[in-house]
This record gives C-alpha cells, sequence and structure tokens, in this order.
C-alpha cells in the first residue's frame, strides 16, 4: 500500500500554533482559579452570605406586597427594600452578620465583655 507521512520534523505553523502555546500557559491558571473559586463557595462565609441573600429576598418580597395591599408606591417601596437588602448582604460581607460559634459561650463575671466577632479573612490561594 503505498500512502504519504509527510514530513518528519514538520512543525505547525500559523495562528494555530500560536493559540495552543498560550493556552498551555495558561491552563494552570485557570485551574488554580476553579480550585480557588470551589474553596470560596463550599466556604461558611459562602454558605451565609446565601442564606442572608435568600431571607433579605423573602422579607423584601412579602414587605412589597404588604405596601402594595396598602396602596402604596410600588417604585418607592421596592427600592427602600432594595437598599435594605443591601445594608444586610454588606453587614454580612463585613463580618458583622453573625458568629454562631462564640455566641452562646459563657463568660465569667470578672472578665468584661469582649465581641468574639472578627472580620471573616479568606485567602482564596490557601
Amino acid at each position: 500500500m503505498i500512502f504519504h507521512t509527510g514530513l518528519r520534523e514538520q512543525r505547525g505553523r500559523g495562528i494555530g500554533a500560536l493559540f495552543s502555546g498560550l493556552l498551555r500557559g495558561l491552563k494552570p491558571l485557570a485551574q488554580m482559579g476553579f480550585r480557588a473559586g470551589k474553596r470560596l463557595l463550599t466556604s461558611d462565609f459562602a454558605k451565609n452570605l446565601g442564606k442572608t441573600a435568600l431571607e433579605a429576598g423573602k422579607q423584601a418580597a412579602t414587605n412589597i406586597a404588604v405596601d402594595l395591599l396598602e396602596g402604596k408606591n410600588i417604585s418607592d417601596s421596592a427600592q427602600e427594600q432594595l437598599d435594605d437588602a443591601k445594608k444586610k448582604i454588606a453587614n454580612t460581607l463585613k463580618g458583622g452578620g453573625g458568629c454562631s460559634k462564640n455566641r452562646n459561650r459563657k463568660r465569667k463575671k470578672n472578665n468584661p465583655p469582649t465581641f468574639p466577632c472578627k472580620k471573616l479573612k479568606y485567602n482564596l490561594l490557601k
């Protein structure tokens, strides 16, 4: 059978060779970003943020419905509820949204009260 094998030292040329080298260099960075994103999404911080956003959305929908039934302007009510939801979510982002681990800890009577809540720190490159 006769067939053509091509040159043994032939290399890819053109735009395909350029993109393959570029993608080969960016692949480790993309993998690191995906791993960090997965860690962030499964963290307690993300869970608390999601719960806060869900609760704020439920409360806003309820309050808007009540205001609508009372005959108030829906756009003013929606804007007010949006601002309130933003404040709640920002408070959770700052770390003031809860410290459930330390909340029920008993303090000695001699010691002054301390603030167990610390700002949450999350390093994407752990």
